[in-house]
């Protein structure tokens, strides 16, 4: 999948780099240490639940990436609408070809 076409205009992948500013393993190595559990248990299931938040939120209110795919919507911004609908295609393993 063209990275352009997947994260339009490149927003996906700045915040991805301006995260790398921020050191999250001692806030992991700490709360595993209390728990008397391994540091890479910890990481995983930090992952896991991010991943499955998007279904958590559907539960709970409108999921943010509606409210941005709503938005793109309203403001004629049909690259962006695109970006987004490859992106939630990706998370069911689909090729997206939403040209």
């Amino acid at each position: 999948m063209d990275p352009d076409t997947f994260d339009p205009h490149g927003r996906f992948r700045a915040a991805v780099s301006a995260s790398l500013a921020a050191d999250p393993m001692p806030t992991f190595t700490q709360l595993a240490a209390n728990l008397g559990v391994p540091v890479a248990d910890v990481v995983h299931y930090a992952l896991v639940r991010w991943a499955s938040a998007g279904s958590e939120a559907l539960m709970s209110g409108p999921p943010q990436m509606f409210v941005d795919l709503a938005q793109a919507a309203d403001e004629g911004d049909l690259e962006r609408v695109r970006g987004i609908v490859s992106f939630l295609r990706a998370g069911f393993g689909e090729a997206s070809d939403a040209s």
